[in-house]
């Protein structure tokens, strides 16, 4: 008894926790216009933006601080 009790509200649980309603187009979820191809390697520069990887522009804060 105490098992489906448990189980019931389980159940209960997942599906007040399950979305509303779904994402109507992909595009919506999707990067419109990236700027860096996925095969190509990335980085962040050092206002976090993702840019690609240039090993002379690497953005060393340490370094730049006399650490």
């Amino acid at each position: 008894m105490q098992f489906s009790v448990v189980a019931l509200l389980s159940l209960v649980a997942v599906a007040v926790a399950s979305p509303i309603s779904l994402v109507a187009r992909m595009d919506d979820i999707v990067a419109r216009n990236p700027q860096v191809t996925a095969e190509a390697p990335a980085m962040s520069n050092a206002a976090g933006e993702v840019v690609a990887f240039d090993s002379k522009t690497v953005n060393k804060p340490a370094a730049a601080a006399g650490n």
